[in-house]
């Protein structure tokens, strides 16, 4: 797995949350205290700029559940690594339309000057990848839009056929709850089909705290009932260092 790719599990997570419009009740997101009485309006607390240096640093202390080490690497221009996605989208055709325009529109939000770090694990007997971003910098009302959409998009995009250069995927996902012990964590199954049947799944969770946005995927033939698990692991560690 080379740098581009493990650089894009950060940018692609932003992508995927506008592509499935997958939303929660809300995220971890700090705000300011409830105000007093209707007249006062707290003033929220800015949220930490890490720099990539200090993300990769985080990362590095995160291991996954068989206690491996993860291969890291620091992202120090986030914006520059959408632009390749946000092409790759273009160039695909995705049906239901509705579901290429939240792509698109995950695509393009506003991640200048964001920093991030991921880390990933290749099990090349088996092929599973399992991955956690860091990204830090992304405007807070970014951030709630990506964790939050409407059970009608979620519906709307819980099928999805994608062609690119005449081949067919078909995608479906579904909300998944219960990965690690996040607050405010959205929780995602996606299971794409290749055009010869075979399958594979992935568990993607996605969370904010102090700022930080927080993703964690695991993939793989086995990513439906293992995916899970994997991912939770990743997330919890990765809350739990961000102060």
């Amino acid at each position: 797995m080379n740098k581009n790719t493990l650089r894009g599990f950060a940018v692609s997570g932003l992508l995927v949350m506008g592509l499935t419009a997958c939303g929660g009740s809300g995220s971890s997101t700090d705000a300011g205290p409830a105000p007093a009485n209707e007249t006062s309006t707290p003033t929220p607390t800015a949220a930490k700029q890490y720099t990539s240096a200090e993300l990769t640093d985080l990362v590095k202390q995160i291991k996954p559940a068989d206690g491996s080490e993860l291969t890291v690497t620091a992202i120090d221009d986030l914006a520059a690594q959408a632009n390749p996605l946000k092409e790759l989208m273009g160039s695909m055709n995705i049906e239901p339309a509705e579901c290429k325009d939240l792509a698109m529109s995950g695509a393009s939000q506003s991640i200048e000057g964001s920093t991030g770090a991921t880390g990933a694990k290749v099990d090349t007997a088996t092929g599973s990848v399992s991955s956690v971003a860091l990204v830090s910098g992304v405007p807070a009302e970014t951030l709630q839009k990506s964790l939050e959409g409407s059970e009608s998009q979620i519906t709307t995009c819980s099928s999805m056929k994608m062609t690119m250069g005449g081949t067919a995927l078909s995608m479906k996902t579904e909300k998944l709850d219960g990965v690690g012990s996040v607050p405010g964590t959205v929780g995602l199954k996606t299971t794409m089909t290749l055009p010869g049947g075979q399958a594979q799944s992935t568990v993607m969770a996605f969370a904010v705290k102090g700022g930080v946005l927080i993703s964690a995927t695991a993939s793989g033939q086995n990513g439906g009932t293992d995916g899970a698990a994997e991912a939770g692991t990743l997330m919890d560690q990765a809350a739990a260092l961000v102060k």
